[in-house]
C-alpha cells in the first residue's frame, strides 16, 4: 500500500520532525531553550502565503487524481513533489513557530500539524478510489486550520480561553433556560386553583425530573458563578495584548507564564462547570456536584495567583461558589 502513495513522503517527513512538535507528557511545555517568547516567531502573512501555496497544490493534486486511472499516471506523478514541497514548507512553519513556544501554543501545532500529514497521507492512498473527492476537502480543511493557526503565545492562549468562554456560555444558556421554565412553572402552579397542570413537559429534556426548591437554589447559585468565570475568562483574553498600550484600559497586561496559567485554571474550571451542571439537572447527584464544586473552587484560586487580575470578577466567583456549597447542605440526600 505505501508502494502506492504517491505522498508517502509526507508522513515520512512528518515522522522524523514530529517529536520536535509534539506536547511534553508532563505537560510543562516550555520550549526547548526553557524561555518562553513574548512576541510571534512568525508573522502572520508568511504562514498565509504557505497556506495558499498548499491549497494551490492540494486542488491541483485532486483535480489530475480524479481523472487519473491510478498512481501510475505520469502526469499526477509530477505532481506530487509539489505538493510534498508545500508540505514542507508548511512543517518548517511550524517549526518556526515552535520556538519558544508554551504548553498552549505547542498543543495546537501539534494538532495543525498531525492532522494535516494524515490528511494528505490519506489523500495519497486514495487516487483512483470514489473517496478522492472528499478526501482532498479533508485536507483542503487542515490547510484551512493551518492558515489560522496562532504565530505566537499570546493568540494561542486568546484562542483558547475564547473556546472556554464559548463553552462556557453554552452552560449559561442551559441553566438560564431550566431556572426560567422552573420559575415559570411556579407562577402558573401558584396561580392555578390546582397544581397538576401539564407545564412539567417543558422539563421533557431532562428525563421529565424538576428540580426541588432546594435544587433550584443550587443552579441559581451556579448561574452565579458561571456569569463571574465569563468576566474572568474576558478580563483573560483582553490580557492577552501584547504591550500595555494594546490592552484595554481595564486590562491587566500578564506575561506569557501567567496566561499559560489562567488558560489552564480556565479549562480546568470549565470541565467543573460542565460537571455541575450534568449532575445537577435531571436529578441531582449532590456528592458528585460538590466534588465538581471543589474543583472549580481550586480553579478559582489559581486565578488569584496573578496580581492585579480580574480582581473583581475573582471575588464574585469566590462568593457564588460559597453560596452554592450553602446550598448544596441543604438539598436532601435521600
Amino acid at each position: 500500500m505505501s508502494k502506492e502513495n504517491l505522498l508517502i513522503a509526507v508522513p515520512r517527513l512528518w515522522s522524523d520532525i514530529k517529536g520536535e512538535l509534539e506536547p511534553p507528557s508532563s505537560g510543562g511545555g516550555a520550549s526547548s531553550s526553557g524561555s518562553l517568547a513574548d512576541q510571534d516567531q512568525v508573522s502572520k502573512e508568511e504562514v498565509k502565503k504557505v497556506a495558499k501555496w498548499l491549497q494551490h497544490s492540494v486542488t491541483k493534486f485532486a483535480a489530475s487524481a480524479a481523472v487519473a486511472e491510478g498512481p501510475n499516471d505520469e502526469a499526477l506523478k509530477s505532481m506530487a513533489p509539489e505538493l510534498v514541497k508545500a508540505f514542507t514548507a508548511a512543517a518548517g512553519t511550524l517549526l518556526s513557530i515552535r520556538k519558544g513556544a508554551g504548553p498552549t501554543l505547542v498543543k495546537e501545532l501539534w494538532e495543525v500539524g498531525s492532522s494535516l500529514a494524515k490528511s494528505l497521507e490519506a489523500l495519497g492512498g486514495a487516487v483512483g478510489s470514489k473517496n478522492m473527492a472528499v478526501l482532498a476537502g479533508q485536507v483542503l480543511d487542515r490547510v484551512k486550520h493551518f492558515d489560522r493557526v496562532s504565530c505566537g503565545n499570546r493568540s494561542a492562549a486568546r484562542r483558547r480561553l475564547l473556546t472556554s468562554l464559548t463553552q462556557i456560555r453554552d452552560a449559561a444558556k442551559e441553566l438560564e433556560k431550566v431556572i426560567s421554565s422552573q420559575k415559570e412553572k411556579e407562577k402558573e402552579d401558584a396561580d392555578a386553583d390546582e397544581g397538576d397542570g401539564d407545564s412539567a413537559d417543558d422539563f421533557d429534556d431532562f428525563d421529565g425530573e424538576e428540580l426541588e426548591p432546594e435544587e433550584l437554589v443550587v443552579m441559581e447559585g451556579v448561574a452565579l458563578a458561571v456569569s463571574a468565570l465569563e468576566d474572568v475568562l474576558k478580563e483573560g483574553s483582553s490580557a492577552c495584548a501584547a504591550s500595555a498600550s494594546a490592552a484595554s484600559s481595564s486590562a491587566a497586561v500578564l506575561g506569557v507564564s501567567e496566561l499559560e496559567g489562567i488558560v489552564s485554571s480556565a479549562s480546568a474550571a470549565q470541565k467543573a462547570i460542565d460537571g455541575i451542571v450534568a449532575h445537577g439537572l435531571g436529578g441531582m447527584d449532590v456528592k458528585a456536584c460538590t466534588e465538581c464544586l471543589g474543583e472549580l473552587r481550586t480553579a478559582s484560586k489559581d486565578f488569584a495567583c496573578c496580581a492585579g487580575f480580574a480582581v473583581q470578577a475573582q471575588q464574585k466567583l469566590s462568593e457564588a461558589i460559597d453560596q452554592v456549597e450553602a446550598a448544596l447542605k441543604l438539598v436532601p440526600t435521600d
